[in-house]
């Protein structure tokens, strides 16, 4: 009886998929795609837009309204290409709890409005979750949007540049919603590629990735925030000091708030080492830079209680970041965890865009 009910729900399951696919124009690279432009199967109209094929896509200028997914998705990446005329209001909603109803409230709200006067909702952004990190211009011209969402995590790229990554557990499934609200709103080559858990899993990155204080790095565990004062250059500035123990070691970040300090300054990032040093025996010392303007200090000290101080201080975007791992000689995790810290921008992309290593931008699911 149980072989028979798993059975008949993986049918069940299988058929609805199907449905899909046959519906949808065609498939490419595990992608669906919902519609090419040429046609509105997928979707049910929700409002008065007056949505309709035209130029080689699915168009509207007038009232307000959506075109919504007949299907819901939970865990999935979306690609939607998407041009805006001048001063207009559009969107994708996803995992919209009430196909009938779409809000910002039910749904999430991925928005496209360049001209929006609430600069924290301009195009790029999650409405109401995050803020768009440099909202792009994509007014008069083609553009690409892409979306995933697995689990709680979810990632907003624009034209390939990350702009909104976030945490958020308030709507876990439902429908996708193009929005017309005004202006002119053109969509075409809409996709989506469900996600199961098994390629959430192959794709979870173990990185600590923390973007509102800009930064990401190999943690043994998770860390506990605290807020402290930092003593550099003889003052004392607001810090967020990140530190796990584990195994008789300690792995710390510290981030320095310099807000109405220099972006960047080597002397400081010294000022830094200059204490580290202080601490033992120096073996070895690096003076690297992340990027052009933003100075960085690696170093190795060996104690006097005979362990070792693997320790780092960069300097970027008006923040000062001290690694330290005060570990057993020899330790590997210390080594890893000191070597690993990068600097990132708020969507969590890696501010070393120029190392001739990056073969491509990096990019980091924020916490």
């Amino acid at each position: 009886m149980n072989r028979l009910s798993s059975g008949l729900g993986i049918l069940v399951a299988g058929a609805s998929l199907l449905a899909l696919s046959q519906s949808a124009v065609g498939q490419q690279g595990g992608m669906i795609m919902l519609t090419d432009g040429k046609n509105m199967t997928n979707f049910d109209k929700v409002g008065d837009a007056n949505w309709r094929i035209a130029e080689g896509a699915i168009v509207a200028n007038e009232g307000r309204g959506f075109l919504v997914s007949k299907q819901s998705f939970d865990n999935f990446r979306l690609r939607a290409e998407f041009y805006p005329d001048d001063e207009t209001d559009s969107g994708i909603f996803i995992r919209c709890e009430n196909p009938q109803m779409i809000t910002a409230q039910n749904c999430y709200e991925i928005n496209i409005y360049d001209t929006n006067m609430n600069a924290n909702n301009r195009t790029g952004a999650i409405v109401n979750v995050v803020k768009p990190e440099r909202p792009p211009q994509t007014e008069l011209h083609w553009n690409v949007l892409e979306i995933e969402a697995k689990g709680p995590q979810l990632n907003v790229s624009i034209n390939g540049e990350r702009t909104a990554s976030v945490r958020d557990t308030k709507h876990a499934r439902g429908a996708i919603a193009l929005q017309f609200a005004k202006g002119v709103e053109y969509f075409r080559k809409v996709q989506i590629q469900p996600l199961s858990a098994a390629d959430i899993e192959a794709e979870a990155q173990p990185i600590y990735a923390n973007c509102q204080d800009g930064f990401v790095v190999l943690f043994p565990g998770e860390p506990v925030r605290r807020d402290i004062q930092y003593a550099v250059g003889g003052a004392n500035h607001p810090a967020h000091e990140y530190a796990i123990e584990r195994g008789g070691n300690r792995y710390s970040v510290t981030v320095v708030d310099f807000t109405n300090g220099p972006k960047a300054d080597r002397n400081i990032t010294n000022a830094v080492l200059a204490d580290l040093t202080r601490r033992g025996e120096v073996k070895t010392r690096a003076d690297v830079e992340i990027g052009v303007g933003k100075p960085g200090s690696q170093v190795n000290v060996i104690q006097p209680n005979g362990r070792q101080l693997r320790a780092s201080a960069y300097m970027a975007a008006h923040r000062l970041y001290i690694t330290q791992a005060d570990a057993a000689m020899g330790d590997s995790t210390a080594l890893q965890f000191e070597q690993s810290i990068a600097m990132v921008n708020s969507a969590g992309t890696d501010l070393d865009r120029v190392s001739p290593t990056n073969t491509e931008i990096r990019v980091y699911d924020c916490r």
